[in-house]
């Protein structure tokens, strides 16, 4: 065969492969989007499952301090209110993936968290000071971490006025603690 007759031979092989290296390229861009964007949405999916099992774990702790039984184990009933929130486990996953600006405010909502159960251990009733004295701290920090997240996730900083209140504590607006409006 004459050297003419490889030309175009050549030019169709050369041809297929840069269409296939195109091709895996691409696939290769886009498998690492993928795998982004399903990191950005694990990571998501933790963080709103850590504030969920707050708030479970919060609800649960409420139960307990409302509950004035004589024969109730404070302690065992405050322990049981956390571990049943699944609060431990969405911790752990928060520890491991969150950024440090959310891991700090999620570790600072759950650190609040456990005071309010270590004050319904010693006895705080849901009406008592003692509640309350716990109880905003930690609803100061639960919104820090919210707010930490919308700003990670690309969404405006929100601040307490916008959603027409004075602060993230709600100490204002609460009548244990001496000021004007309604009991948490």
């Amino acid at each position: 065969m004459a050297a003419s007759n490889w030309i175009p031979i050549a030019g169709t092989a050369l041809g297929a492969v840069i269409a296939l290296g195109g091709t895996i390229l691409a696939g290769v861009r886009n498998d690492r989007g993928q795998r982004r964007r399903d990191r950005e949405s694990d990571r998501f999916r933790t963080y709103v499952d850590f504030a969920l099992a707050l708030d479970a774990a919060h609800a649960g702790l409420r139960e307990v301090a409302r509950d004035r039984a004589e024969d109730l184990d404070r302690r065992g009933a405050a322990l049981s209110a956390v571990h049943a929130s699944g609060l431990y486990s969405v911790r752990e996953r928060l520890l491991m993936s969150a950024s440090p600006a959310v891991m700090e405010a999620g570790e600072r909502a759950f650190s609040r968290l456990i005071d309010i159960r270590d004050a319904i251990r010693s006895g705080a009733a849901l009406s008592s000071r003692g509640y309350h004295d716990a109880y905003h701290p930690f609803a100061e920090a639960l919104w820090t971490f919210r707010v930490a997240v919308r700003v990670e996730i690309g969404q405006s900083r929100l601040d307490p006025v916008d959603l027409d209140r004075e602060s993230w504590s709600e100490r204002e607006r609460c009548a244990v603690c001496g000021q004007a409006g309604t009991a948490v």
